[in-house]
């Protein structure tokens, strides 16, 4: 076997692993794409931004809890389960009859995405040489890139002719294709792999953080101080039961130790302001842009190019950088485009300028979390990479998941304040010839524009992350095991 990423030998294995990432991200981008027709077609607009972050939280619980299987099992029995399921919570969204029942459908299928994703990354730790993960990094950040690109292109395709319905059938062939190719080629167990239990207690206690975290963005009071009551009982909790388990489903060490700790929090600032803002940018376009509903769906494009880009960039900056300075260079340029974003916004900059916003905004966050991901994987042993970079996709997508609900949250409180009812953006929604309320329009306006302001101060928190990651690198590598 050569050096060359995609040798023989590892080919089948790249191809399904990189199928799989492609529907996922294709099932993120998509249903970010879809909103403005899901909400036409079904209702409760206010519920619109948890299509979203519904399934990435239960796929942040599923990250843990198949961390500790896959370093167990090995990564293709998790591989051939979830891609399995995937398929059928894929069928069930797309027949959803009613916002309630779609979100439980999606809540369903983020177990599986996230058993997928942990799987991938894993596979790559497992299985590619040291020296050439940040190509395969490279590699998968591009394929979101051309999802990005493609993504849209497909989703506003099928909003045209069949529906939105049809955006999440296309997961069906796309999936199957990645078990079939995948399916003797993804690493088996790990030769010094033991079997471990899956922490129900940990994932429970887990669970309720990740929960009351995502209500702490509903800006209702009563909720938001439910969730701050159970945050303050499970946090402790969970670090008291950390200590007193022999294999919790996420070892302290791994969230707080200096060598992980300030990549996960450089990661979660830029994903949670970047993704969250990108997220609601179609419905901004749709309704107080007035877009059509394929450009509108086209926007989400801007980002994840803008991301792909980068994370090229940074594969090759990584051969004669380290890891930390490329990190650092993609804080510092996440920041001023967050800044851009939030500007363009709020004095309503030409379309272009708004899509070249989130262009440079995309290739801060792509350069950070390519890099952050390479070296954590250079930072560990074989034998944790499942529960590690288990521990890594939790806190990347509870930050999305948390900036997409803030954003949302944010937005449609800002609306309510001002007209009262956030039910009135349906009618912006159904294309039809009504009468458009100014005070309406500028009160969607204005929401997204606040809602990218806080985002920007979340993005600047990346940089003293950033800082750090580079002051610690000597003293981190030291104590890596």
């Amino acid at each position: 076997m050569t050096d060359r990423l995609l040798a023989d030998g590892r080919r089948p294995m790249v191809v399904a692993l990189m199928s799989i990432i492609a529907i996922a991200s294709y099932n993120n981008l998509s249903a970010a794409a879809a909103l403005p027709d899901i909400g036409d077609d079904l209702g409760d607009i206010g519920l619109l931004p948890f299509v979203i972050t519904l399934e990435l939280l239960t796929s942040a619980v599923a990250v843990l809890a198949a961390g500790p299987v896959v370093d167990s099992l090995g990564a293709r029995r998790v591989f051939r389960s979830a891609a399995l399921g995937f398929v059928v919570t894929s069928l069930l969204v797309a027949a959803a009859p009613s916002m309630p029942v779609l979100l439980g459908a999606r809540a369903v299928q983020g177990v599986f995405a996230g058993a997928i994703m942990t799987v991938a990354v894993a596979s790559i730790g497992l299985a590619i040489p040291e020296r050439l993960r940040p190509k395969a990094f490279a590699l998968t950040s591009s394929v979101w890139g051309v999802m990005g690109v493609a993504g849209p292109a497909v989703a506003a395709t099928f909003v045209a002719t069949v529906g939105w319905r049809g955006i999440f059938v296309v997961n069906v062939p796309v999936t199957v294709f990645a078990a079939v190719v995948g399916w003797n080629r993804i690493p088996d167990r790990h030769a010094d792999a033991t079997l471990q239990r899956v922490d129900r207690v940990g994932l429970a206690l887990v669970a309720a953080i990740t929960t009351a975290t995502l209500a702490l963005a509903s800006y209702q009071p009563v909720i938001m101080a439910v969730a701050a009551a159970i945050l303050l009982l499970a946090v402790p909790g969970y670090a008291r039961w950390s200590r007193r388990t022999p294999d919790p489903v996420v070892r302290l060490g791994h969230l707080l130790e200096d060598r992980y700790r300030t990549v996960h929090l450089t990661s979660m600032a830029v994903l949670a302001g970047g993704v969250g803002a990108n997220s609601l940018l179609p419905l901004y376009l749709r309704t107080v842009r007035r877009q059509s509903a394929g450009l509108a769906a086209f926007s989400v494009l801007f980002f994840t190019v803008g991301w792909s880009v980068s994370a090229y960039v940074s594969s090759r900056l990584q051969e004669r950088w380290r890891g930390e300075w490329v990190t650092l260079l993609g804080s510092l340029i996440a920041v001023p485009g967050m800044v851009l974003v939030a500007v363009c916004i709020r004095v309503d900059a030409p379309v272009a300028a708004v899509y070249a916003s989130f262009s440079w905004l995309g290739s801060g966050v792509g350069m950070v979390t390519s890099t952050g991901a390479a070296l954590l994987q250079s930072r560990t042993i074989a034998s944790e990479m499942g529960r590690l970079n288990a521990a890594h996709q939790f806190l990347r997508t509870l930050a999305i998941t948390f900036g997409i609900a803030a954003v949302g949250a944010i937005s449609l409180a800002v609306v309510d304040s001002r007209f009262g009812d956030v039910e009135a953006v349906r009618d912006l929604l159904s294309g039809d010839d009504v009468i458009v309320s100014a005070d309406l329009l500028d009160a969607i306006g204005d929401g997204f524009a606040v809602a990218a302001g806080v985002m920007a101060l979340v993005v600047a928190a990346a940089v003293p992350s950033a800082l750090r990651l580079v002051r610690t690198r000597d003293e981190a590598l030291a104590s890596a095991p």
